[in-house]
């Protein structure tokens, strides 16, 4: 009987497609609905700060279980291309077994350990495959015509490639360049856990240090020692991370380097994450206001108890956070910006029209009159159509039905952390991976 795999077939997408397959996920994943497009502000940095990176990352040692995964089947006389997603699937079911069985339980690094034995919607290798390319731990073809062209002999480690006169045929098709597969890998008792081996956490380690051009993630791993690690929530708070940036401009500077100050690009980064929080919420509270509205015109009373929920939080940035969110955004110098990211269509003149108006509010009674206004709404009504088209909330009319059922928890109002959690947490599997000098 056929698989499952072998009945929906193998879908190959180009490499455009999978990554913005990979930044609506990542969106995704951390409940953030990108309603204004304000997410191009968190990839734009993230990707300038960490190269090849994804929120859907967890642990450092995945970098080193993936191209184990691949490399195990190449060494798998029953690893034939009819076979190899098969076998591929059972040693990734394998490998989250073993971690469960071994990694504390209110750990959430374990890809797919929440729906274990039954396969993650995305595996590992799906999650990674960028990560390996970036940091040069894989060299060849795509991850799907991998699969798909499967021969176990053109699958091989760095390490094992001679000068030779082959037909070009038989070149390989993938090149792992990682540390050798260990000896307990697929051992059914085996000790599996994100803790890195020394030699391992000094690869990686080196790997990442060793990224051209540079990069702040390549500096700071370079920086890791004993007691040298990131400790902050914010990565433009975090003091390792400050000495990085300046370790970058020191040792890495030229024409063509970006950004061309990394300690700026930091605070430049912290501005954009609060003005984009402050977009976040008035985009909010303007489809509560007009969610408000359709009930009152339709008679739907008493109004729900949250009705203003969004609107009273809009007010709490000047009632209750003394201004700080407001402070950072309206510190924030745009033209910086945009030398340091592309802000793709209107998102430069809505990020210029809420500044502008936020500047001017001194106390909380001023945010209806200035935020919630009619220039406001238009800006933000016209944005949002231009991005979702008929799935817009914010259109008077159009917009009444996708309102239906709008109040709190709909909109997750949120900074940006620019993957931060999940790279402060790699660099710390390293760094605790690293033999004590």
């Amino acid at each position: 009987m056929a698989s499952p795999q072998s009945i929906a077939g193998w879908i190959d997408i180009s490499p455009a497609a999978l990554r913005k397959l990979r930044a609506e996920l990542e969106l995704r994943d951390k409940s953030v609905l990108d309603e204004m497009g304000v997410g191009a502000i968190h990839t734009g940095y993230a990707d300038l700060f960490f190269p090849g990176t994804s929120v859907l990352h967890t642990r450092a040692r995945y970098l080193l279980f993936v191209p184990w995964i691949y490399l195990g089947l190449a060494g798998n006389p029953r690893a034939r291309a009819e076979r190899v997603r098969e076998l591929k699937e059972k040693t990734e079911q394998w490998l989250t077994g073993r971690l469960r069985t071994h990694t504390e339980e209110n750990d959430e690094g374990i890809i797919g350990g929440r729906v274990y034995p039954a396969p993650p919607a995305q595996p590992p290798d799906f999650v990674y495959w960028s990560a390996l390319r970036e940091y040069r731990l894989y060299e060849g073809i795509p991850r799907a015509q991998l699969l798909a062209r499967w021969d176990r002999a053109r699958v091989i480690q760095r390490k094992d490639v001679h000068t030779r006169e082959d037909r070009v045929d038989q070149q390989p098709l993938g090149l792992f360049d990682v540390p050798p597969l260990p000896a307990w890998w697929m051992q059914e008792d085996a000790d599996v856990s994100f803790q890195l081996a020394p030699h391992e956490a000094e690869f990686l380690r080196d790997r990442l240090a060793q990224r051209r051009p540079p990069c702040l993630l390549g500096v700071a791993a370079a920086l890791l020692g004993k007691r040298l690690r990131p400790t902050a929530k914010t990565v433009w708070g975090d003091p390792f991370m400050r000495r990085a940036a300046e370790v970058f401009e020191r040792d890495h500077s030229g024409p063509d380097l970006h950004p061309a100050s990394a300690v700026a690009a930091l605070q430049r980064a912290d501005g954009a994450s609060a003005l984009a929080e402050l977009v976040r919420a008035i985009y909010a509270a303007l489809v509560e206001a007009l969610r408000e509205q359709d009930l009152r015109a339709a008679g739907r009373l008493p109004l729900p108890d949250d009705h203003a929920y969004y609107r009273e939080y809009l007010r709490s940035y000047w009632e209750e956070d003394e201004g700080e969110t407001v402070r950072r955004a309206c510190e924030l110098p745009l033209q910086g910006l945009m030398a340091d990211i592309h802000l793709p269509g209107r998102l430069p003149e809505l990020l210029a029209h809420v500044q502008a108006r936020v500047s001017t509010i001194r106390r909380a009674s001023d945010v209806h009159t200035k935020l919630l206004d009619n220039t406001t709404l238009e800006l933000f009504t016209g944005l949002e159509w231009d991005r979702k088209r008929t799935r817009a909330r914010l259109p008077r009319r159009d917009g009444r039905g996708r309102r239906e059922g709008f109040g709190q928890g709909t909109v997750r109002v949120a900074d940006i952390n620019y993957r931060w959690p999940m790279v402060s947490r790699m660099l710390r599997d390293i760094q605790e991976g690293l033999p004590d000098v």
